[in-house]
């Protein structure tokens, strides 16, 4: 029997829905955005005879013909909108892995087509395409999805959802949750930062189409593309969001936590252009019910590693890197380090010998192939769930808006209960004509 349980069931394809995939037994895949994550994805499933990709699209020609070598039969694309006016019957599947702001146009255009997924984190970018996902859906629930949070079959990750689940440290009582911090890097530019000034665009980019739904004018600068877009509000969502459903997603598998009722996210002056830093954020669900140690289930996501005093919880001093998540249960506390290392404290000192669940195998890439060509297999983070577990972080990083200001969040009517302007300014956007999402 396997250990692990996962939190959305068993994904099933229905009739019509097996119908649609490749008579040989293969899926066959159509990835936008080849670059950097892309090849992660085409990594874990080389060499998998059910798997086949079958075109690409990249607005990056250089990128382009880097898969010409390697899939020389596949189709090569630059305009996704493309390849599913002229070619939607030569693929079953879409993997998508690109800019945070383009994933919910894209995404919803596979689900119109009805195409399975496999789409990266942050499952969105805006608040209001939390609701336009649900509302896809629920209207194509034949589709297979999963969102691009891979750690979560990690062994120790599994192992520590297991662990909470059956309250094998008492009740949850609260959490903390923290990154690391936004500074000029690979992936990110400085905190705070202004539009760099305009460089010329290469030849091999589309910039056009790059910009995709932005109705703002973003000069093109290599700061910008193809890795320091997370930094900046118009594109990406900082550390908090481009790291949420890798450290949250704990939380929800454990404890299937409902939409947050209030934010609150202390920072040292707001974001503008560019994202801001030293945010720390309390997110506040309903608990009770007998499944939570208190009225009130608290979440403290900070960036920049602002970690919680270990004094306060009756810890000792401990060190801690960045990127883990912390839950203070009754009877102990678990910290979980993003690629799975466990640390547990019992009355206030390491348990070198807790004993952890058995948990099976799962392959977060072949997993999904397999369900798409209807097998009957889990999966650790459909969308139903995905969608969920991106909320808090993007709740988190819009609030750095309104340092200081509570933000209450009604999570079926996806709006703010006490401070309109939010609704107004911070809710959604709107798209550049020929790229918003489509209606499913």
């Amino acid at each position: 029997k396997n250990g692990a349980i996962i939190t959305m069931g068993i994904a099933a394809l229905s009739a019509s829905a097996r119908a649609q995939t490749n008579k040989n037994g293969k899926l066959r895949i159509f990835q936008i955005g080849v670059g950097g994550i892309g090849g992660l994805q085409r990594d874990r499933l080389k060499g998998y005879d059910r798997a086949e990709f079958i075109g690409f699209c990249d607005v990056d020609s250089q990128e382009l013909d880097k898969m010409a070598g390697q899939f020389p039969s596949a189709f090569r694309i630059k305009d996704y909108r493309e390849a599913f006016d002229k070619r939607a019957n030569d693929f079953d599947a879409v993997i998508v892995d690109v800019p945070d702001f383009h994933h919910c146009p894209m995404m919803l255009t596979a689900l119109k087509h009805g195409k399975h997924i496999y789409g990266q984190k942050p499952l969105v970018q805006q608040l209001d395409e939390i609701r336009l996902m649900k509302e896809a859906l629920a209207a194509r629930p034949e589709l297979v999805t999963q969102m691009g949070n891979q750690r979560a079959c990690i062994k120790g990750r599994m192992q520590a959802v297991e662990l909470l689940r059956k309250n094998q440290l008492g009740k949850p009582v609260e959490a903390c949750v923290w990154t690391g911090g936004i500074e000029h890097g690979y992936y990110f530019a400085a905190p705070w930062s202004d539009y760099p000034p305009a460089k010329p665009v290469p030849s091999s980019l589309d910039w056009n189409l790059w910009r995709g739904p932005l109705k703002t004018e973003i000069p093109y600068s290599d700061e910008i593309a193809p890795r320091r877009w997370r930094s900046y509000w118009e594109t990406g969502g900082g550390q908090l969001a481009d790291w949420g459903c890798h450290l949250l997603d704990l939380l929800y598998f454990a404890y299937d936590l409902p939409s947050p009722e209030a934010v609150l996210t202390h920072t040292p002056r707001p974001s503008g252009a560019g994202h801001s830093s030293h945010n720390q954020s309390t997110l506040t669900y309903p608990g009770g019910g007998g499944k939570f140690a208190r009225e009130k289930f608290v979440v403290r996501y900070n960036d920049t590693a602002l970690l919680p005093s270990f004094a306060a919880l009756g810890l000792p001093p401990t060190h801690f890197d960045a990127n883990h998540t912390m839950v203070v249960c009754e009877d102990g506390v678990l910290v979980l380090q993003a690629d799975g290392k466990i640390t547990i404290f019992r009355k206030g000192k390491v348990v070198d010998n807790e004993p952890l669940p058995e948990v099976g195998p799962r392959d977060h890439w072949r997993d999904w192939v397999d369900n798409c060509l209807g097998d009957k297999k889990p999966l650790w983070t459909p969308f139903q769930i995905g969608v969920r577990i991106t909320e808090p972080a993007l709740l988190a990083v819009k609030a750095t808006r309104y340092p200081g200001q509570e933000l209450r969040w009604d999570g079926a009517k996806y709006r703010f209960t006490n401070f309109d302007k939010a609704n107004q300014e911070i809710l959604s956007r709107q798209y550049r004509e020929g790229f918003a999402p489509p209606q499913v």
